[in-house]
């Protein structure tokens, strides 16, 4: 009975191995399956094998430049010091492994998906562990590994007895981070059925770090006078930042902030407990902490299969199926052709649909919080009248162009592709007049630009109080906009092609004429209003009007040609933005 026992765990070694060469060989042809996309030429497919190969050359001894700086970096600290600066660096290292879902546009592997394997005979032990080797080939996995590596040798060299304890730790400290960051890529299968759903989780990984950014912001804002902030002043935490930054030696820094005060509590402090604890001699607390983070890692794995098991089964979150819509609606009689109200509200709902706008407003955001704050230091520093009032027109005209042109690049210049799409054929077989599609579109995007500007102006004249400015590029935008439509028009007849909207990678086609129509349309009507108002001030009641009549002037009379440009190319442009992705 024992010699069967022990060919049949030979067996199954050797079963499980066998299927995790198959798993790797599957990882191995999914990558290749990048270079071999239908449609793409030799040159660009080697350009592509080239760009990834150059990518890898770099980073790979980067990653290990990186391990050695934090070896020496430790060495060179105190070992309380080493103690504290390894417990940031394995906190740091936690959340970036949970944000693993939200970073696959950077990885240079292909995404592994364990429900491909589920129809086929894998063990379920094999694909427990096969996802979870997998996850230690992404860019996470490969640069955390000398990153560990390195406080190994850092934090030995402070006490060269503690060496086993301080690589015993490190095992689990990098079972538990990779994972960490199975688990989340277990949770966003969970939720990659429901598109909503998965949007909102990749939106809530990342909050956290959005408001530590704008946050920085905020404390500036609040925070100009620090002679006022007497409550703030009693915080034990400000005192220590401010003790900290008094110190001019980094050693005295981290003894004085004692993070590991906090993040102990964590997950992460308790394995950087466990390999730094035992540099200042206090050796029971480091074995205890150890067992507590080899316990923490198990757990970890135990959760990776219930959930894995749960997959296998269909198990899927979502956030319930759509309401149910009343067709007793309010019909309101709005003048124009019917046919182009409909073609407005079909081109309304696509654009509310893709998720291209949505990361529109997230630059948006960025731009004007990064613009605003620095524009009301200005506004309030003693620098001459005439540049304190002329800089925020020209700082927020240069925000809404670049703004405009962000938009007008990712939508207006390749409509077809990016928003319409597959529905796109509906309208090259119709009847339907072409320039009631490109005004749908058109207009449909104008609404969502002014939007987008009218926040930003707002927050502009805000922050610098220039009230004067808002109205102003809200008129700059809209001339902006409806000038410079005829050329994105045009890019987008001419050029199209069928943007990737996938695990939010950017088009793998640059889009020329697009910019190229930005170049052309921009600068007309950025004379018209920004040059008055900063040389001569009165002129504006003359150039204005001028801007105004350019831009609906140039709309107008290049509608009826492009949209004989549109019918003549209508089948180049079905098949271009039909391609397979």
């Amino acid at each position: 009975m024992a010699t069967l026992g022990r060919v049949r765990d030979s067996d199954q070694r050797q079963r499980m191995w066998s299927e995790l060469r198959t798993l790797f060989w599957l990882q191995w042809k999914l990558t290749s399956r990048i270079f071999r996309t239908r449609g793409t030429s030799d040159a660009l497919r080697l350009l592509q094998v080239l760009s990834r190969a150059l990518v890898l050359l770099i980073t790979f001894p980067s990653f290990v430049v990186l391990g050695g700086g934090l070896a020496v970096g430790l060495i060179l600290l105190s070992p309380s010091a080493a103690y504290e600066l390894a417990m940031v660096v394995n906190v740091f290292l936690f959340g970036v492994w949970l944000l693993l879902p939200a970073s696959y546009s950077s990885q240079i592997i292909e995404r592994f998906d364990m429900s491909t394997l589920f129809p086929h005979p894998v063990r379920f032990r094999s694909i427990v562990v096969g996802s979870t080797l997998m996850s230690m080939l992404t860019m996470t996995g490969l640069w955390t590994a000398p990153i560990l590596l390195g406080e190994v040798v850092g934090l030995a060299w402070h006490q060269p007895l503690a060496l086993p304890l301080i690589v015993i730790g490190a095992l689990p400290t990098y079972a538990f981070l990779v994972l960490t960051g199975r688990i989340m890529d277990d949770f966003f299968d969970l939720v990659s059925g429901d598109r909503r759903l998965r949007a909102w989780v990749i939106g809530l990984l990342t909050l956290p770090f959005m408001l530590c950014w704008a946050g920085q912001y905020l404390t500036q804002l609040f925070t100009e006078n620090y002679t006022a902030l007497s409550r703030l002043a009693r915080i034990p935490l400000l005192k220590g930042l401010e003790q900290a930054a008094a110190a001019n030696d980094p050693v005295a820094a981290l003894e004085i902030l004692q993070p590991s005060r906090w993040l102990i509590w964590l997950p992460p402090g308790w394995a950087a407990a466990g390999m730094g604890l035992a540099l200042k001699g206090e050796w029971g607390r480091s074995v205890l902490f150890l067992a507590l983070s080899t316990a923490f890692a198990a757990l970890l794995l135990w959760v990776h299969a219930g959930i894995t098991r749960r997959l296998m089964h269909g198990a899927a979150l979502g956030i319930g199926a759509e309401r149910v819509r009343s067709h007793r609606r309010v019909r309101l009689r709005v003048p124009g052709p019917p046919a182009f109200w409909a073609l407005f509200r079909k081109d309304w709902l696509y654009l509310l649909r893709s998720p291209m706008p949505r990361r529109m407003v997230f630059s948006a955001l960025v731009m004007a919080v990064s613009m605003t704050f620095p524009l009301r230091g200005i506004a309030q520093s003693r620098a001459s009248s005439t540049v304190r009032e002329a800089l925020p027109l020209l700082a927020g005209g240069l925000a809404v162009t670049m703004v405009g042109m962000v938009i007008n690049m990712a939508m207006t210049a390749n409509y077809f592709g990016t928003i319409d799409r597959d529905g796109f054929a509906v309208l090259a077989h119709s009847p339907l007049d072409r320039r009631y599609a490109i005004l749908s579109a058109n207009l449909a995007v104008l609404l969502y630009a002014s939007a987008m500007w009218f926040v930003l102006s707002l927050g502009i004249a805000l922050l610098t109080r220039s009230w004067q400015v808002f109205p102003m590029l809200l008129y700059l935008g809209t001339c902006l906009q409806i000038g410079g439509t005829p050329a994105y028009n045009l890019a987008a007849i001419i050029g199209p092609y069928r943007t990737q909207l996938k695990f939010s990678r950017s088009r793998r086609q640059g889009n020329f004429w697009g910019m190229l129509a930005w170049a052309v349309s921009a600068p007309p009507v950025l004379a018209f209003i920004v040059l008055p108002y900063v040389f001569w001030r009165p002129g504006l009641f003359l150039t204005l009007p001028l801007g105004a009549a350019y831009s609906i002037g140039l709309y107008a009379l290049t509608l009826k040609p492009l949209a004989r440009l549109l019918q003549r190319r209508e089948y180049e442009i079905l098949r271009a933005v039909t391609a397979e992705e």
